[in-house]
Protein backbone atom coordinates (compact mmCIF):
# COMPACT_ATOMS: atom_id res chain seq x y z
CA UNK A 1 0.00 0.00 0.00
CA UNK A 2 2.71 2.18 0.70
CA UNK A 3 4.75 1.51 -2.30
CA UNK A 4 1.70 2.32 -4.40
CA UNK A 5 1.12 5.88 -2.61
CA UNK A 6 5.12 6.11 -3.18
CA UNK A 7 4.29 5.81 -6.83
CA UNK A 8 1.28 7.40 -7.08
CA UNK A 9 3.48 10.56 -5.32
CA UNK A 10 6.10 10.73 -7.19
CA UNK A 11 3.57 10.84 -10.63
CA UNK A 12 2.05 13.74 -8.95
CA UNK A 13 5.34 15.34 -8.51
CA UNK A 14 6.42 14.50 -11.82
CA UNK A 15 3.19 16.12 -13.52
CA UNK A 16 3.45 19.51 -11.40
CA UNK A 17 6.94 19.65 -12.53
CA UNK A 18 6.18 19.15 -16.08
CA UNK A 19 3.23 21.56 -15.76
CA UNK A 20 5.02 24.64 -13.99
CA UNK A 21 7.97 24.05 -16.27
CA UNK A 22 5.49 24.39 -19.50
CA UNK A 23 3.82 27.44 -17.55
CA UNK A 24 7.32 28.89 -16.96
CA UNK A 25 8.45 28.40 -21.06
CA UNK A 26 5.38 30.22 -21.89
CA UNK A 27 5.86 32.99 -19.56
CA UNK A 28 9.41 33.40 -19.85
CA UNK A 29 9.76 32.76 -23.92
CA UNK A 30 10.72 35.37 -26.06
CA UNK A 31 8.35 36.84 -28.31
CA UNK A 32 9.88 36.03 -32.12
CA UNK A 33 8.00 38.83 -35.01
CA UNK A 34 7.89 38.56 -38.89
CA UNK A 35 8.96 41.96 -40.59
CA UNK A 36 7.84 42.23 -43.52
CA UNK A 37 8.09 45.55 -45.56
CA UNK A 38 5.36 47.61 -46.62
CA UNK A 39 5.47 50.27 -50.29
CA UNK A 40 5.23 53.94 -48.39
CA UNK A 41 2.28 55.20 -49.06
CA UNK A 42 1.93 59.05 -50.94
CA UNK A 43 1.05 61.26 -48.23
CA UNK A 44 1.36 58.63 -45.54
CA UNK A 45 4.30 60.58 -43.84
CA UNK A 46 4.56 64.23 -42.41
CA UNK A 47 8.26 64.33 -43.71
CA UNK A 48 9.12 65.59 -46.71
CA UNK A 49 11.33 63.20 -48.24
CA UNK A 50 11.24 65.00 -51.83
CA UNK A 51 14.32 67.02 -51.60
CA UNK A 52 16.99 64.42 -52.99
CA UNK A 53 19.67 65.07 -51.04
CA UNK A 54 20.56 61.98 -50.02
CA UNK A 55 19.36 58.14 -51.33
CA UNK A 56 18.79 55.65 -48.56
CA UNK A 57 18.27 51.89 -47.99
CA UNK A 58 16.84 49.78 -44.82
CA UNK A 59 16.30 46.47 -45.16
CA UNK A 60 15.49 44.18 -42.27
CA UNK A 61 17.97 41.34 -40.74
CA UNK A 62 16.34 39.59 -38.11
CA UNK A 63 15.58 39.51 -34.41
CA UNK A 64 17.82 39.67 -31.49
CA UNK A 65 15.98 39.36 -28.17
CA UNK A 66 14.92 43.20 -27.62
CA UNK A 67 16.38 44.43 -30.91
CA UNK A 68 15.36 44.22 -34.39
CA UNK A 69 19.06 44.77 -36.36
CA UNK A 70 18.62 46.27 -39.92
CA UNK A 71 21.27 47.01 -42.82
CA UNK A 72 21.20 50.37 -44.13
CA UNK A 73 22.49 52.12 -46.84
CA UNK A 74 22.95 56.16 -47.33
CA UNK A 75 24.37 57.83 -50.41
CA UNK A 76 24.98 61.42 -50.57
CA UNK A 77 23.61 62.90 -53.61
CA UNK A 78 24.18 66.43 -52.53
CA UNK A 79 27.56 68.69 -53.24
CA UNK A 80 27.82 68.98 -49.44
CA UNK A 81 29.44 66.58 -46.87
CA UNK A 82 27.18 64.65 -44.77
CA UNK A 83 27.18 63.54 -41.33
CA UNK A 84 25.15 60.38 -40.52
CA UNK A 85 24.66 60.03 -36.95
CA UNK A 86 23.27 56.53 -36.09
CA UNK A 87 22.11 57.13 -32.62
CA UNK A 88 19.17 59.58 -34.09
CA UNK A 89 17.90 57.18 -36.59
CA UNK A 90 14.71 55.75 -34.69
CA UNK A 91 11.91 53.31 -35.07
CA UNK A 92 8.03 54.59 -34.40
CA UNK A 93 5.09 52.88 -33.70
CA UNK A 94 2.04 54.03 -36.22
CA UNK A 95 -0.22 51.01 -35.48
CA UNK A 96 -0.41 49.45 -32.27
CA UNK A 97 -2.07 46.74 -31.20
CA UNK A 98 -3.29 48.19 -27.65
CA UNK A 99 -4.16 51.75 -29.07
CA UNK A 100 -5.63 53.95 -26.75
CA UNK A 101 -7.76 57.14 -27.37
CA UNK A 102 -4.64 59.04 -25.60
CA UNK A 103 -1.94 57.35 -26.91
CA UNK A 104 1.31 58.91 -27.31
CA UNK A 105 3.57 58.37 -30.18
CA UNK A 106 6.56 55.92 -28.86
CA UNK A 107 9.47 56.40 -30.49
CA UNK A 108 12.52 54.06 -30.18
CA UNK A 109 16.29 55.33 -30.66
CA UNK A 110 18.88 53.14 -32.51
CA UNK A 111 21.34 52.13 -29.90
CA UNK A 112 24.63 54.21 -30.30
CA UNK A 113 27.49 52.80 -31.45
CA UNK A 114 30.21 55.30 -29.48
CA UNK A 115 28.66 54.89 -26.56
CA UNK A 116 28.88 50.58 -26.40
CA UNK A 117 32.45 50.90 -27.97
CA UNK A 118 33.33 53.03 -25.16
CA UNK A 119 31.73 50.73 -22.87
CA UNK A 120 34.19 47.81 -24.41
CA UNK A 121 37.11 50.07 -24.34
CA UNK A 122 36.35 50.60 -20.01
CA UNK A 123 35.90 46.61 -20.16
CA UNK A 124 39.20 46.67 -21.74
CA UNK A 125 41.05 48.31 -19.36
CA UNK A 126 38.98 46.89 -16.34
CA UNK A 127 40.47 43.40 -17.79
CA UNK A 128 43.91 44.83 -17.93
CA UNK A 129 43.80 46.08 -14.27
CA UNK A 130 42.77 42.78 -13.37
CA UNK A 131 45.10 40.48 -15.21
CA UNK A 132 48.08 42.62 -13.68
CA UNK A 133 46.25 42.57 -10.34
CA UNK A 134 46.19 38.68 -10.47
CA UNK A 135 50.06 38.35 -11.77
CA UNK A 136 51.40 40.34 -9.23
CA UNK A 137 48.95 38.03 -6.28
CA UNK A 138 50.32 35.32 -8.05
CA UNK A 139 54.09 36.29 -8.01
CA UNK A 140 53.66 37.32 -4.27
CA UNK A 141 52.08 34.23 -3.22
CA UNK A 142 54.67 31.64 -5.02
CA UNK A 143 57.00 33.35 -3.25
CA UNK A 144 55.90 33.87 0.03
CA UNK A 145 55.43 30.20 -0.05
CA UNK A 146 58.67 29.34 -1.57
CA UNK A 147 60.16 30.73 1.27
CA UNK A 148 57.90 28.92 3.95
CA UNK A 149 59.08 26.01 2.35
CA UNK A 150 62.61 26.54 2.77
CA UNK A 151 62.44 28.15 6.11
CA UNK A 152 60.32 25.46 7.65
CA UNK A 153 62.00 22.19 8.96
CA UNK A 154 60.41 19.78 6.96
CA UNK A 155 62.41 16.91 5.78
CA UNK A 156 60.80 17.58 1.99
CA UNK A 157 61.85 21.36 1.58
CA UNK A 158 63.34 20.25 -2.11
CA UNK A 159 59.86 18.45 -3.23
CA UNK A 160 57.76 21.33 -1.51
CA UNK A 161 59.84 24.14 -3.18
CA UNK A 162 59.62 22.19 -7.13
CA UNK A 163 55.30 21.63 -6.23
CA UNK A 164 54.99 25.21 -5.00
CA UNK A 165 57.24 26.52 -8.06
CA UNK A 166 55.19 24.38 -10.97
CA UNK A 167 51.80 25.02 -9.11
CA UNK A 168 52.44 29.02 -9.68
CA UNK A 169 53.80 28.54 -13.22
CA UNK A 170 50.61 26.79 -13.48
CA UNK A 171 48.37 29.11 -12.02
CA UNK A 172 49.78 31.95 -14.11
CA UNK A 173 50.01 30.07 -17.19
CA UNK A 174 45.88 29.42 -16.37
CA UNK A 175 45.77 33.34 -16.06
CA UNK A 176 47.56 34.08 -19.46
CA UNK A 177 45.10 32.12 -21.74
CA UNK A 178 42.25 33.35 -20.09
CA UNK A 179 43.30 37.06 -19.79
CA UNK A 180 44.19 36.59 -23.86
CA UNK A 181 41.26 34.63 -24.42
CA UNK A 182 38.96 37.90 -22.82
CA UNK A 183 40.97 40.20 -24.93
CA UNK A 184 40.55 38.48 -27.96
CA UNK A 185 36.59 38.20 -27.27
CA UNK A 186 36.36 42.14 -26.28
CA UNK A 187 38.63 43.22 -29.47
CA UNK A 188 36.17 40.84 -31.82
CA UNK A 189 33.17 42.43 -29.88
CA UNK A 190 34.67 46.09 -30.93
CA UNK A 191 35.72 45.32 -34.30
CA UNK A 192 32.23 44.22 -35.11
CA UNK A 193 30.61 47.81 -33.57
CA UNK A 194 33.52 49.79 -35.00
CA UNK A 195 33.38 47.73 -38.98
CA UNK A 196 30.10 46.39 -39.11
CA UNK A 197 27.68 48.74 -37.41
CA UNK A 198 27.20 52.48 -39.11
CA UNK A 199 29.11 53.97 -37.06
CA UNK A 200 28.68 58.00 -37.55
CA UNK A 201 30.66 57.88 -41.15
CA UNK A 202 31.00 61.26 -42.70
CA UNK A 203 29.33 60.95 -46.46
CA UNK A 204 31.32 62.98 -48.88
CA UNK A 205 29.55 63.94 -52.46
CA UNK A 206 28.32 60.98 -54.39
CA UNK A 207 29.93 58.88 -51.82
CA UNK A 208 27.79 55.92 -50.16
CA UNK A 209 28.21 54.22 -46.62
CA UNK A 210 26.29 50.91 -45.23
CA UNK A 211 26.17 49.66 -41.93
CA UNK A 212 23.95 47.73 -39.55
CA UNK A 213 22.02 49.27 -36.87
CA UNK A 214 19.99 47.86 -33.66
CA UNK A 215 17.01 49.42 -32.53
CA UNK A 216 14.52 48.08 -29.80
CA UNK A 217 11.53 47.92 -30.32
CA UNK A 218 7.45 47.62 -28.78
CA UNK A 219 6.34 44.29 -28.51
CA UNK A 220 2.48 45.53 -28.93
CA UNK A 221 2.84 47.38 -32.60
CA UNK A 222 1.48 46.14 -35.67
CA UNK A 223 2.74 48.81 -37.68
CA UNK A 224 5.86 50.76 -37.37
CA UNK A 225 8.39 52.96 -39.39
CA UNK A 226 12.09 53.24 -39.18
CA UNK A 227 13.42 56.87 -39.79
CA UNK A 228 16.51 57.88 -41.16
CA UNK A 229 17.12 61.97 -40.41
CA UNK A 230 20.20 62.89 -43.02
CA UNK A 231 20.50 66.18 -44.25
CA UNK A 232 17.44 67.88 -42.67
CA UNK A 233 14.64 65.47 -44.65
CA UNK A 234 14.21 62.12 -42.70
CA UNK A 235 13.77 59.02 -45.08
CA UNK A 236 11.55 56.74 -44.14
CA UNK A 237 10.45 53.16 -44.42
CA UNK A 238 7.39 51.34 -43.53
CA UNK A 239 6.54 47.95 -42.10
CA UNK A 240 4.31 45.67 -40.49
CA UNK A 241 4.89 42.97 -37.34
CA UNK A 242 3.85 39.87 -36.74
CA UNK A 243 4.24 37.86 -33.83
CA UNK A 244 4.83 34.21 -34.48
CA UNK A 245 5.00 32.36 -31.59
CA UNK A 246 1.71 33.67 -29.53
Amino acid sequence: MLKVKLTRLIILLIITIFLFGCSAHQIMQQPIFDIQKIEEQTGYFSEDISAGCSSTYLEFVRQEGDLFLFYTEIKNNSQDTLVVYPQEIYLEVVKDYDEQDDQMTNRYFAIDPAHEIDLIDHQMKEEKDRHTEATVLNVVFGVFNTVANLVGDSDYKEESVATTVFNTGVSQVDEEIYHADTEKDLNEIKDFWMNSILNEPVVCPDDTVSGLVYLPYSPTAEIFKVVIPVCGFPDSFLFKQVQRNK
